[in-house]
């Protein structure tokens, strides 16, 4: 389901189709910026059709031009887990001289025969700025466009903004840079072939040059995280322009991963950043280098196998933290209400109850699924099972619900001094949209989507890959699952402990594990 991008030269080759246009910067892609993009996918018109979900993306904004956040590449991987059909790039130049007035008329009528615009609280459009979220609705209502204004997105009673990620990124920050971009700060860039200095002297490490338009985060030394392949290796990373050994001109990422051989030259790699050490100096000469650069990698080593004590609670998400079974009841309802021939309320529910329990909480083959219910059932002239299916993943998560607990047994955690993790298998547009649209983005440390990762449940790497990143040791960590394979075996092949969470009163007990009825419960084991 990738997203379809297009640069502002290729305007005039977009379809011609009614938009729930997203307004926005979106240069972090951060918790603020997933609020807006969700809002406006899976609006459904007037006509029953669901409206493509288009973000209209300000480029070249001149108070924002203080360093991307994102690789190129990294954006596009994210947009195909936010729900997001189109990918519209609008430069700042080209339009920063149009009114309000002409603004909404030619871009969001006349272009994209918007239906709905979602935008953020403090949106501002228009020659210098002088339109506001008030102007639009002003502007847009007798042209038949709904507005959707996003509140602020707060985090520890501060607004969430790109302004404060890099805030947090140039100071080297990077537990608050995670918590507001909802992913661990990375680099992610191709590794140069540098002058294999440091394969000389025994640790090889991968150069990354950091362009000139790229965040540049506060220079020094820092434990992180590489992903190659189905592994995560701990690793050191220097941020700077290497001082002691005559320096370079533009600042680089230069990492070690001491466990690590192979060749990842001209390969773009993931490099996440998880916690500054030290700030860079010029040593007195290499020999001094060369030891501080062992004792870096075992400080490095350290902070990722949670030596300081550190303790979070993980969790895992659906039945767990929301009622999925209830949410797939409804979006059942939904898509046979909107589908199906005429039937009686009765008969459409009993048709959704019965898809709900073949269902089984989701352990399907949904390329198939909802195929086999279309030959089953009579069904509207022409509906397909990649129709059904394209709308459930567009459906499904505005039917998420936590459980009425969840939220204040999260923030009792907290206040007990855990970290709180999320680790959920599931399809990553579906999982990412459900988190994002339950705000429980806000009250986590970690939030790790099996299908994002490549790996999924009952893997223990998955569950190793969630402890290093917290900065907390497995035996440190308690998993709380309502899988007695995917969770509960899982959790323990990877060294952690577990509770096992029965909400959906199942005969099957997983053995040596406290077992509850409700979340609520497991503050009385913490």
């Amino acid at each position: 389901m990738a997203v379809k991008r297009y640069t502002w030269r290729e305007r005039d080759a977009l379809p011609t189709t009614h938009r729930a246009v997203a307004l926005g910067v979106f240069d972090g892609l951060h918790i603020g910026h997933r609020a807006v993009l969700a809002a406006a996918c899976g609006v459904i018109d007037e006509d029953g059709a669901i409206l493509t979900a288009t973000a209209l993306c300000m480029t070249g904004v001149p108070k924002h031009k203080s360093g991307r956040l994102l690789t190129a590449w990294r954006e596009a991987q994210l947009l195909d887990t936010l729900g997001t059909d189109e990918w519209i790039e609008m430069p700042f130049e080209e339009v920063h001289e149009l009114s309000p007035e002409r603004f909404v008329r030619e871009i969001l009528c006349d272009l994209l025969h918007a239906r709905v615009v979602c935008c953020g609280y403090n949106y501002q459009f228009g020659k210098h700025g002088v339109g506001t979220v008030d102007t639009l609705r002003t502007l847009c209502e007798p042209l038949g466009i709904r507005v959707i204004v996003v509140n602020a997105v707060e985090r520890d009673g501060k607004i969430i903004s790109s302004t404060r990620v890099r805030e947090a990124v140039a100071a080297g920050d990077m537990v608050t840079a995670a918590q507001l971009l909802g992913r661990p700060f990375s680099v992610e860039l191709p590794v140069t072939d540098g002058d294999h200095r440091g394969r000389q002297w025994g640790v090889p490490t991968l150069n990354q040059v950091f362009p000139a338009d790229y965040a540049v985060p506060r220079y020094g030394v820092y434990a992180s995280l590489v992903v190659v392949g189905e592994h995560q290796y701990h690793a050191v990373t220097n941020i700077g322009v290497h001082p002691t050994v005559g320096g370079v001109k533009e600042p680089q990422a230069e990492t070690w991963i001491r466990e690590f051989e192979g060749e990842l030259y001209g390969k773009t790699v993931h490099v996440m950043l998880v916690r500054f050490l030290r700030e860079e100096r010029c040593f007195a000469g290499v020999e001094e280098l060369k030891k501080q650069i062992a004792i870096d990698a075992e400080t490095a080593q350290a902070v990722l196998a949670g030596q300081s004590g550190e303790k979070a609670v993980i969790f895992d998400f659906d039945d767990t933290l929301q009622d999925r079974t209830a949410a797939f009841l409804a979006v059942a309802r939904q898509l046979l209400s909107r589908h199906m021939h005429a039937a009686d309320a009765e008969k459409l529910e009993q048709y959704a109850r019965q898809m709900c329990a073949e269902n089984r909480g989701g352990y399907v083959d949904y390329s198939t699924f909802f195929h086999e219910f279309i030959k089953r059932w009579s069904f509207k002239e022409g509906v397909t099972g990649e129709q059904l299916l394209w709308e459930y993943h567009r459906l499904f998560p505005l039917h998420s619900a936590l459980y009425p607990e969840t939220i204040a047994v999260l923030r009792e955690i907290r206040q007990r001094g855990y970290r709180i993790g999320i680790i959920t298998n599931g399809n990553p547009l579906l999982q990412n949209r459900k988190l994002d649209l339950t705000g429980l983005r806000l009250c986590t440390d970690l939030v790790m989507i099996s299908g994002d990762e490549g790996i999924h449940k009952p893997h223990p790497e998955l569950f190793r890959r969630a402890a290093a990143r917290l900065g907390v040791a497995p035996e440190n960590c308690v998993y709380v699952g309502d899988h007695p394979i995917n969770d509960i075996k899982g959790a323990k092949s990877a060294g952690m402990q577990a509770i096992y969470l029965n909400t959906r009163d199942l005969d099957e007990h997983p053995n040596d594990v406290p077992e509850v009825r409700r979340l609520a419960d497991i503050l009385n084991i913490l």
